[in-house]
């Protein structure tokens, strides 16, 4: 690949209240040395899971009907029907930014391809011109979205550099919070991925450590942010549990003092008491920001120190 960015037009939607797509900004993309947009470019999977079984099928179709390379023969139950846009006038990056949007707004489960027709005035089956099914439509959403976490030139200070990727995934993560039960259980390996795993391996280059340890480390910093982000959604959760709690139970101060006098009686919970009595909430709104950046720190200095005594 050769990295340059190109813009273009695209047509990245969110779900307006009508249900309906409303356009977004344009984004810049990445552009291979054939000069094909690289999320466009099938190649790029690799050869296994869904896209690959997409691939093989747009390759067997091409062979056997005379269709182009990348335009999949249709089952008889894909034709489209009625009125609405036709397969080949949709495109797969529409598809993908709907699906993103609908799961934003209504959840991850939300997202069907019946769903996604309504919001681009599609017919369904049309869908399935560019995507083979909901499973490879899933491992598109989460390619897409690793495109929109910054990495940044190699400055040389890998920390400074790790630090703007960590704290931009964690962005990315808590604006489309559904990715969250997906982004371990099942990585993509799409090009958006890759070229997010490459830059970040190239900001390490300045150690001059092996290429495991190299992983080791990107692995440490996303491990954390990750669990970062799952820790903050629970947070948000509870918080707002609480706030409905407090609002419907006007004795809710008194019950909690209440709590904290038997807790004291038992001689058991002393150094729990002093969070309490010291006022520190751990799960507090206002520090989320500094928490992350304390655990982040701690992650990243853990790291030069255990580089700094393999070297020392």
């Amino acid at each position: 690949m050769s990295g340059r960015a190109a813009a273009r037009p695209t047509r990245a939607v969110q779900v307006t209240q009508s249900g309906r797509a409303a356009a977004r900004p344009t984004r810049a993309v990445q552009v291979t040395q054939s000069g094909k947009p690289m999320e466009q470019d099938d190649e790029l999977w690799p050869p296994f899971g869904p896209a690959a079984a997409f691939r093989e099928r747009t390759a067997r179709a091409a062979r056997t009907r005379g269709r182009p390379a990348g335009q999949p023969r249709m089952r008889p139950e894909h034709q489209v029907r009625g009125r609405g846009r036709h397969g080949p006038g949709l495109s797969r990056e529409e598809i993908v930014d709907a699906a993103i949007a609908i799961a934003d707004s209504e959840g991850a489960e939300a997202v069907s391809m019946r769903r996604i027709a309504q919001v681009l005035r599609a017919g369904a089956m049309s869908l399935y011109w560019h995507v083979a099914n909901k499973e490879h439509l899933l491992e598109l959403m989460l390619d897409a979205l690793m495109a929109d976490v910054e990495v940044p030139e190699p400055t040389g200070d890998w920390q400074a550099d790790l630090r703007v990727q960590a704290r931009s995934m964690r962005e990315v993560l808590l604006r489309h919070n559904w990715v969250i039960d997906f982004i371990n259980a099942r990585p993509s390996l799409g090009p958006n991925t890759l070229h997010f795993l490459d830059r970040s391996l190239a900001v390490l280059e300045c150690l001059d450590v092996d290429t495991a340890t190299a992983v080791n480390i990107l692995q440490a910093v996303g491990t954390y942010v990750s669990g970062a982000v799952l820790r903050e959604l629970a947070e948000l959760r509870v918080q707002r549990e609480q706030e409905q709690m407090i609002t419907a139970d006007t004795d809710f101060a008194a019950k909690l003092d209440l709590w904290r006098k038997r807790l004291a009686a038992t001689g058991l919970f002393d150094h729990f008491l002093r969070i309490l009595r010291d006022d520190v909430d751990p799960d507090a709104e206002q520090t989320r920001e500094e928490r992350f950046e304390f655990g982040l720190d701690c992650v990243l200095e853990g790291v030069a120190a255990k580089l700094a005594r393999r070297t020392g």
